[in-house]
């Protein structure tokens, strides 16, 4: 089984709040560690819904892969499943109160990630 890498930046402190914590102690090592995955993925996605993806301008990519990530369901619930997937049962538990906010923290982290490696995506 894969250990997750810790994230050096990513504090936790006594005024940290629950979902910032849970971000930096559960989100970020998940994300990190399929880093691979989440690109391969999003790599396909875009191929099969952008044919001419590489013939873009990088504003345009960037615009383009920011416009995905806020509009389609079907993108966003197959990276938050990819992430929900590695928590274990305790990190479930706790996701559930927070759910709808953690939801959010796991699509924006992976966004951020996505365009910050844009042209990996459009090789």
């Amino acid at each position: 089984m894969n250990q997750r890498p810790e994230i050096a930046k990513a504090k936790v402190t006594v005024d940290t709040g629950k979902e910032e914590a849970f971000q930096n102690t559960t989100l970020r090592p998940i994300i990190k560690m399929k880093h691979d995955l989440l690109i391969a993925y999003t790599k396909e996605y875009i191929t099969n819904k952008k044919q001419d993806f590489t013939l873009l301008g990088s504003e345009k990519k960037l615009i383009y892969l920011s416009s995905c990530f806020e509009q389609d369901n079907t993108l966003r619930s197959e990276l938050r499943g990819m992430v929900i997937g590695q928590f274990t049962v305790d990190e479930y538990d706790s996701y559930g109160p927070m759910s709808k906010a953690i939801n959010k923290r796991i699509i924006n982290i992976i966004k951020e990630r996505m365009l910050d490696h844009i042209e990996v995506l459009s090789h």
